[in-house]
């Protein structure tokens, strides 16, 4: 049985976001990926879904230096959003920097932070943490 049946990877960079979908695909507790190139495709696509009861996901993986709409500014609007069920949002970065590790804390939503790229042992660990 999948623990998360739908995840979003919302990543600018293409080659992260289509190593992070592979590494994904082959772990058993994930299913389905819809990959975003910005926060604000991601967050329409949530919009979208919340208005037609439409299947949202178990789990956002977020980078946080995007164009368009960037990790920080996506997570203050999604903190508006009333979906139907729990989201589990997790930031995946290439910022390693004290303040954007605290600052992410400093969000409910938020409940892992991971260095890119992303590994085999980080995706058992976000299970272990999220499971």
């Amino acid at each position: 049985m999948k623990m998360f049946s739908l995840v979003y990877i919302v990543e600018d960079d293409w080659i992260t976001s289509t190593v992070t979908e592979l590494l994904i695909k082959k772990n058993r507790a994930f299913g389905r990926v819809q990959k975003y190139p910005n926060g604000q495709v991601a967050f329409d696509e949530l919009q979208r879904a919340q208005q037609h009861a439409a299947e949202v996901p178990d789990l956002i993986l977020l980078d946080l230096n995007m164009p368009v709409m960037d990790g920080w500014e996506f997570l203050d609007a999604f903190s508006g959003l009333a979906l139907q069920k729990p989201v589990h949002v997790c930031v995946l970065t290439s910022s390693i920097h004290p303040d954007d590790i605290e600052k992410s804390k400093s969000y409910k939503e938020v409940e892992g932070y991971f260095p890119k790229p992303i590994n085999n042992g980080m995706l058992d660990q976000l299970v272990q943490l999220l499971g």
